[in-house]
């Protein structure tokens, strides 16, 4: 092999060489970038699901202690009950509206008094929860009913959509809650929508309430994880290319360059 096509042959591969080198921390950069992209969506979900699970759990004890509180009430004339309900319902902020129950039969409402209103047992959740869009006094306001029954007697107590739903905005997660009770999710905007389940395409979380049975969905709908990617590369990549840039000098000046400055001359005789 002639001379000048041997030296052309070693530059190339120098080059090489060194760029292979120098691209080394700008990929270990971006893969560890991805990888705590990825981390920390998912322990974001995770915590905000903690949180609601805590949140909406401590609203339905409430609702849970109002009822147990009242639940003698529902042997007694709705008349001589209502005071009492109505105190209730005012010392305790989550709590809508309590409504007596005999006999599967509800009588007597703080919100509308003494009526009449069949209550049929497996339309809620574990028998004690069923969610609704809105009923005939807010119809577009979805409602959640808790329902304590020590037959004949039972209580059911009301809570307003929105309750819940400024428990799912407070927590200012990035990803989106959505609880479930039954066939029926309440999102955080407050829309109740049967048997659909949530886009959670992405770092998809489910947990379940040990005491009252509700579910907790979080994650991120499609495309939400690659558009996070890309703004963090974005901003860091700048910074792995002069990295990158730099430790390419250097290996070339160290390996190749350098080597060839002190490299001995050949004498010809």
């Amino acid at each position: 092999m002639p001379p000048h096509n041997f030296r052309a042959g070693r530059v190339v591969l120098e080059l090489l060489i060194t760029l292979l080198i120098g691209l080394t921390p700008v990929v270990c950069g971006l893969l560890i970038m991805a990888w705590q992209v990825e981390k920390t969506l998912g322990e974001s979900s995770q915590v905000a699901i903690e949180q609601t699970l805590y949140d909406v759990d401590s609203i339905l004890d409430s609702l849970h202690n109002a009822s147990n509180k009242v639940l003698n009430l529902a042997e007694f004339p709705c008349q001589k009950a209502l005071p009492s309900l109505r105190t209730e319902v005012v010392m305790r902020p989550a709590l809508r509206s309590l409504v007596l129950v005999r006999e599967n039969r509800a009588f007597c409402s703080t919100v509308s008094g003494e009526y009449q209103l069949l209550v049929d047992p497996g339309s809620f959740f574990n028998q004690r929860l069923r969610l609704e869009p809105g009923n005939d006094v807010t119809p577009d306001s979805a409602i959640l009913y808790y329902r304590l029954q020590e037959y004949p007697l039972g209580v059911l107590a009301l809570t307003d959509g929105s309750t819940l739903q400024a428990v799912m905005q407070g927590i200012k997660a990035r990803s989106t809650l959505v609880l479930q009770f039954g066939d029926a999710f309440l999102w955080s905007n407050g829309n109740v929508i049967e048997g659909d389940l949530p886009d959670h395409s992405e770092q998809h979380t489910r947990a379940l309430s040990a005491r009252y049975g509700y579910a907790v969905h979080g994650g991120y709908p499609t495309g939400f994880m690659w558009r996070e990617l890309t703004s963090n590369a974005l901003a860091i990549l700048p910074s792995l290319l002069l990295v990158g840039v730099m430790t390419s000098a250097a290996v070339y000046w160290t390996l190749f360059r350098g080597r060839r400055l002190y490299q001995p001359g050949r004498s010809y005789g």
